[in-house]
């Protein structure tokens, strides 16, 4: 690990991060003072370090992490007050379990949707290691994401192959939008549908959907996805949209018909499939 100013959202930090996933740099005094967030001394020649999409955790990140999962315990089945114990796990995996996980574990522990899904988390005490890999997910018996430990990145599984790719989820990231998709695709009606106009020649799907916010219905704007917007509302309405400037499309679940029926009227551009 090195110490050093990175960027996280377009604002300055300094704290530790891997240097060798770095995908650029930015002079930090050519920034906004507004978007330094760090009392550590300037100087002329500092230069802050962008990352790879898929990167070992960053502080600010768990911080955002920490506030989704409050967030969602209000519109699905979490809870953070388990005290579980993790050492059982650690010590069949030799290693220390990685924080995200940590905190993921506590949220979605005994509620069993999150185990019994097609595409499921593993149970605390199935979770294992395989090729300096911690496996936790698995659509039926066949792997599909993993922790790598060496490099604290997200793992994917594929062409029977174990992958790290520098573009996609973080390893946080997958396991909030893996949350976010069982627990909707679990609500009493689940539908999916297909999106239209600005909806898709927008390049900031989030942007977008910042003006539909109000007192009913939120973003979930933590979850820093490119081209994914989460909204959510009071009534337990939990939808997913996606939007690449050519196509977009909407994942919703809800606790009656009429939720998703007056989201779509609200939100126009929707034809639900």
């Amino acid at each position: 690990m090195q110490q050093g100013f990175y960027i996280y959202r377009n604002n300055i930090y300094y704290g530790s991060y891997r240097a060798e996933q770095a995908s650029g740099y930015q002079n930090v005094s050519l920034s906004r003072p507004e978007c330094i967030l760090t009392a550590h001394p300037v100087n002329k020649e500092d230069r802050a370090v962008r990352f790879w999409e898929n990167h070992h955790l960053l502080e600010p990140e768990f911080t955002d992490l920490q506030a989704m999962i409050f967030k969602m315990q209000s519109f699905m089945n979490l809870s953070l007050n388990k005290d579980i114990d993790f050492s059982p796990a650690e010590e069949k995996l030799e290693v220390p379990f990685p924080v995200e996980l940590k905190l993921v574990y506590t949220a979605i522990f005994n509620h069993k949707e999150y185990f019994t899904n097609v595409e499921h988390f593993l149970p605390l005490d199935e979770i294992y290691a395989e090729q300096g890999i911690i496996v936790f997910f698995k659509k039926k018996r066949v792997p599909i994401a993993g922790y790598d430990i060496e490099s604290g990145c997200l793992a994917q599984y594929y062409k029977k192959e174990w992958h790290i790719e520098k573009n996609g989820f973080c390893c946080y990231q997958f396991c909030v939008g893996r949350m976010l998709t069982i627990a909707l695709e679990n609500k009493p009606v689940f539908r999916k549908g297909r999106c239209k106009g600005t909806f898709v020649t927008t390049l900031d799907i989030e942007r977008e959907l910042i003006k539909f916010c109000n007192e009913q219905y939120h973003l979930l704007s933590e979850f820093n996805a490119y081209g994914i917007a989460v909204m959510y509302s009071n009534e337990g309405l939990i939808a997913w949209i996606r939007s690449n400037g050519f196509y977009a499309d909407i994942h919703a679940g809800a606790i009656d018909e009429s939720h998703l029926e007056a989201f779509g009227t609200y939100l126009g551009q929707i034809t639900w499939q």
